[in-house]
């Protein structure tokens, strides 16, 4: 089988370990894998001018398209009305390159290239075809608590706590410029941990082992949310503005509460 995988999908596989790290895996370990260079363009992008990578941690990154086929750009892109421009040039890459099936994690590319001339899947839809459906990633609740697939929900709880950690690095650097090591200790461990264990929730083997690692994130926000008002209470840190940090923290934390309680319900 020939996959191409959306850009998407690549930056997912470095920033995170779960499902398309996994995908990419399966995929380049038992089938073929070819990609665009204007995806392999997005993914440096992204990676470069979203997440901040240095050329060093890029050129590592870029290690992960060793074992992919990267293919022209189209020169002339398909009629297709209903996407994107940049969207018509992917789909228009992955049926130039003869691919099977095209994974993307764009919602909308999804829903209107539901006629394209190949498919065109979810990284969930793709590995639960290769896995079976009795081996299927677990899904976190919808909000109505049922255990539909969200992984728009997941992707944000998890790309909030990326970004809230970043921040958090950051803080601490200040920190340590006024000499509190010992609170910027605390607070950059929990503040990091709070994303790492979401990570490790995306990957969850029960629901059960979900749900563990999301109430581990949620005392871990709580815990953040605490160095935080101790400092912007005392006299540690007068200098720096902590009131975009606590709100941020305040967000993880009733995010991830919702989580947990939906979780505990369904499990019942």
């Amino acid at each position: 089988m020939k996959i191409f995988p959306n850009t998407n999908v690549l930056v997912s596989a470095v920033i995170s370990r779960g499902l398309c790290r996994d995908l990419l895996r399966t995929a380049t370990e038992e089938h073929d894998v070819v990609v665009s260079q204007l995806v392999v363009d997005e993914f440096k992008r992204v990676l470069r001018d979203k997440f901040g990578a240095t050329p060093p941690a890029l050129d590592k990154a870029l290690m992960l398209l060793d074992d992919v086929e990267v293919t022209s750009n189209p020169t002339v892109a398909l009629e297709a009305g209903a996407l994107e421009s940049n969207d018509t040039l992917i789909l228009t890459a992955a049926i130039d390159a003869q691919a099977d099936v095209l994974v993307t994690g764009d919602h909308g590319m999804l829903a209107k290239a539901m006629n394209s001339p190949i498919d065109v899947v979810s990284p969930r839809e793709f590995m639960e075809r290769l896995r079976g459906p009795d081996n299927s990633y677990p899904s976190p609740p919808d909000e109505n608590g049922g255990s539909r697939v969200s992984e728009d929900t997941a992707g944000a709880s998890r790309q909030k706590a990326f970004e809230f950690a970043l921040s958090i690095i950051a803080l601490c650097k200040t920190l340590d410029e006024s000499r509190q090591y010992v609170l910027s200790r605390q607070l950059l461990r929990a503040g990091t941990s709070i994303g790492a264990n979401l990570e490790e929730a995306s990957a969850a083997e029960s629901r059960r082992d979900f749900l563990h690692k999301m109430s581990i994130a949620s005392k871990e926000a709580r815990e953040t949310n605490y160095w935080l008002r101790l400092l912007d209470q005392s006299t540690a840190a007068p200098q720096i503005n902590l009131k975009p940090h606590l709100e941020k923290s305040l967000e993880l934390i009733r995010l991830l509460t919702a989580i947990v309680k939906t979780t505990s319900r369904t499990s019942r």
